[in-house]
């Protein structure tokens, strides 16, 4: 539903929410730690969750998603909606149709009785797809149109988690109980958070102005240097350097390693397989925490801090892979960046 020129920023909104609620969550464990406050967490992550459904009511299906099934008058209501403009017929042009019929779409393109100006730039047949394939989560991998950017958009995923980003948040209180007191742990671990949605936030001033693969890449190299400097800290007995490192690690991932993930699974896949793509996509990103999670404190028994060299040597290996195979997509159009898999 964003436009092209906003598409990232508009997408990084969703990254933001989460680490917003991150920071929620460890502000209200710090205050509800004693006593029956409990009733507090487990009562406020019941309001919210009413609130979501009950807001849930305001969303609009995307016109183009009800464009591609032949649901035109709708899908141009959604947009004049969305847009607050009466004349959508140059965006409308722009779509091209993933998964409609090409006749019948060439035709509405031609002369839509919906358009204000009677008539629409027409799209090509040949840049339209006929044959007429559902995309779904079991057979989009099947589909070599689609088989680049499933295998680039797991890659991403797990390629994130792999970053070692949660052994952040499972050392954080760790290694600053050595230096600190329990209670003001807690508030500096709080402020992870904090710094967390900061990073995060900032990433809105740079993704749609500078393009996603620089954003991507600066933040990877400076991760693998904060990693490289938690491990060394950690396996030194250098506290000081350990706790100025877990601050590094969330710094470089939140803006870039962070949030480009999540939109590129939303931005490579055209409209056909969006969802099937973004299914794959948070599956991902959920088994990559749930592997991290359950190896990370078995490997670490068996190498010690040498376990941090595993994230960096991922952090350098999907690096080199991003760099040859994951294209810009800032400014296109998902057609466009479409075409670039062809």
């Amino acid at each position: 539903i964003a436009p092209a020129r906003l598409r990232g920023t508009l997408n990084l909104l969703n990254q933001l929410s989460i680490v917003v609620g991150i920071l929620l969550t460890l502000t209200v464990g710090m205050v509800a730690n004693r006593g029956s406050l409990w009733r507090v967490s487990v009562g406020g992550g019941l309001v919210l969750a009413c609130a979501h459904l009950v807001l849930s009511a305001l969303a609009v299906e995307s016109p183009r998603f009800l464009w591609a099934r032949g649901r035109r008058a709708e899908a141009r209501t959604v947009l004049r909606h969305l847009r607050g403009v009466d004349d959508v017929d140059a965006e409308v042009a722009t779509w091209g149709v993933s998964g409609g019929d090409p006749e019948q779409v060439a035709d509405d393109m031609i002369a839509d009785p919906e358009s204000p100006n009677g008539t629409v730039k027409p799209v090509s047949s040949t840049e339209l797809r006929a044959d007429g394939t559902t995309v779904t989560v079991f057979n989009i991998f099947r589909l070599a149109q689609y088989r680049r950017q499933w295998l680039l958009v797991l890659l991403l995923q797990f390629g994130q988690q792999l970053s070692g980003i949660n052994t952040v948040f499972y050392y954080s209180s760790t290694v600053l109980e050595r230096m600190f007191s329990s209670q003001l742990s807690s508030v500096l671990t709080m402020l992870i958070g904090v710094l967390n949605v900061v990073a995060t936030a900032s990433a809105a001033l740079f993704i749609d102005r500078f393009g996603r693969r620089p954003l991507l890449f600066t933040s990877m190299a400076a991760m693998a240097v904060a990693v490289t400097l938690l491990g060394v800290g950690l396996g030194l007995g250098l506290n000081v350097l350990a706790a100025v490192a877990l601050y590094l690690v969330v710094a470089s991932f939140a803006p870039g390693f962070g949030t480009v993930p999540f939109l590129l699974g939303t931005e490579l896949f055209d409209v056909r397989a969006a969802s099937a793509g973004g299914a794959w996509a948070l599956g991902a990103s959920w088994v990559g925490t749930f592997i991290v999670a359950m190896a990370f404190l078995p490997i670490q028994a068996l190498i010690g801090e040498w376990v941090f060299a595993i994230f960096v040597g991922s952090l350098l290996v999907c690096g080199g892979v991003f760099y040859v195979y994951v294209p810009e997509t800032k400014g296109r159009t998902i057609d466009e960046i479409a075409a670039t898999f062809k």
